[in-house]
């Protein structure tokens, strides 16, 4: 099994550490002939030596030289079909993505649904027949269905990778990367290409199915599942799967009356991964569990809960911190912030509760989903009205952001997230009717002061 915590920084894929073993010699015998004979051996000559090992590790977004692809096919681009308004509550931007009558879902908000370059947003839609990830360009509005035209494989659970241009999947027992090159006109006012190849980066332990979503580990070396029995009636595991080398690690084993589910990584500490004990609440058993990738099988419990407390959708943050949404009494939900280590937990983003209030008033003024910016100073919230908030961690002020995304009681959930560069977040809308995704971009010169509206 490899060890989660060796080599940082550059990733070397497959391919390119047997070469880059070569260059380390070729390093070495280079500079063995300069000390024997600095006359004969140029300085120069020793540096180049030192460049060409440099040059043997790629950065990660070259994740897929060297790497065997077992199919390639052409993605489709269709027009732009977007629409763009400005936001009477708050000034921002608001962007529709999509506005055709299908069904268009952003990637649930924990996951990234960004390159990391801003490049694609992706997000999945029916509008072929069948569920299929789509992306939607933003310098030209395009949309492009990456998906195979003739293919019985199911997909589900995408993430993708925040260093390169490559998107992990499911695929019946095995998890899949597709790496995807958009090619553009010389203006790159519209893109001219769209080639994705697809890879099976690992495939279940024998007599088990993977049961969850992925996500990434912070260093971007490794995919975080959940795996269980067939028949899902004995143990089930959480795995770390090394993305170049498909080798499984288990991190953690439940048994049957531990339900699992939100398995997911810290997206900025490489060593964290959390999951949450999905069932009633029972007592010793919270739902917000912590394993740190160095220490297998050794479970951090995160904030302790109170019988009747609700805690739920959790989001890794800066600083080994979670975003989570709950409260203590029916309809309330408060958006809250716990630190892992000390356990102190505090309310950043205050729900309401009055007397005689019924569960359609409440959920106006309480929340569902939290998620921070990468950047440190945001925090977005969605409730069940599709109200979309904002808040100023220097402050803790909460501002509407825009309004009037979901119908209480129908639709589907906003899930608001984050671009890379915590500037916009994306969400769906059913503002229109149906399920569109939709970008909002942050009027970060008007709320420069933190108590403006």
């Amino acid at each position: 099994m490899t060890d989660l915590a060796a080599i940082d920084g550059f990733r070397c894929n497959r391919a390119a550490a047997v070469h880059l073993a070569d260059q380390i010699n070729l390093y070495h015998d280079i500079n063995d002939k300069v000390k024997e004979n600095p006359m004969k051996y140029s300085f120069s000559t020793f540096l180049l030596a030192c460049f060409i090992v440099l040059n043997g590790c790629h950065p990660a977004h070259n994740l897929s030289a060297g790497l065997r692809w077992s199919s390639r096919w052409k993605g489709h681009v269709y027009p732009s079909e977007q629409k763009i308004y400005v936001d009477s509550v708050s000034g921002a931007t608001v962007v529709f993505a999509t506005t055709s009558p299908a069904k268009d879902v952003n990637l649930y908000f924990d996951l990234n649904c960004w390159f990391r370059d801003q490049s694609c947003l992706f997000f999945t839609s029916d509008r072929r027949g069948r569920t299929e990830l789509f992306g939607y360009i933003p310098k030209t509005g395009e949309l492009v269905c990456f998906s195979p035209d003739q293919e019985e494989k199911k997909y589900w659970f995408a993430t993708v990778d925040f260093n390169s241009h490559d998107v992990y999947m499911s695929a019946g027992n095995s998890i899949i990367s597709w790496n995807i090159d958009l090619r553009f006109n010389k203006d790159s006012s519209k893109v001219t290409e769209v080639n994705v190849k697809e890879r099976i980066v690992a495939r279940a332990p024998e007599g088990k199915s993977y049961i969850s979503e992925l996500s990434q580990s912070a260093d971007g070396r490794y995919l975080s599942v959940a795996s269980a029995t067939h028949n899902r009636s004995l143990h089930k595991e959480i795995l770390a799967v090394d993305i170049q080398t498909g080798i499984h690690k288990i991190l953690c084993c439940v048994d049957d009356s531990f339900p699992i589910s939100h398995v997911q990584f810290n997206k900025y500490n490489k060593y964290l991964l959390r999951f949450s004990h999905d069932s009633p609440i029972v007592k010793g058993l919270p739902r917000i569990w912590v394993v740190d990738t160095r220490k297998p099988g050794v479970l951090l419990k995160v904030h302790q809960q109170e019988p009747g407390e609700l805690v739920t959708h959790e989001d890794w943050w800066v600083n080994d911190q979670l975003t989570f949404c709950g409260g203590y009494l029916k309809e309330e939900s408060d958006v809250k912030l716990v630190n892992i280590y000390d356990q102190q937990t505090r309310i950043i983003g205050k729900g309401s509760m009055w007397e005689g209030a019924k569960p359609a008033e409440l959920a106006k003024y309480n929340w569902w989903h939290a998620s921070g910016s990468r950047d440190g100073k945001w925090v977005a919230t969605d409730n069940w009205y599709g109200r979309i908030a904002i808040i100023d961690i220097r402050t803790s002020h909460l501002r509407l952001l825009t309004v009037n995304h979901r119908t209480y009681g129908k639709g589907e959930h906003p899930h608001v997230a984050w671009a890379p560069d915590s500037k916009s977040v994306e969400f769906t809308s059913n503002q229109r009717g149906n399920a569109d995704v939709v970008i909002a971009y942050l009027p970060l010169g008007k709320w420069s002061d933190p108590f403006s509206k």
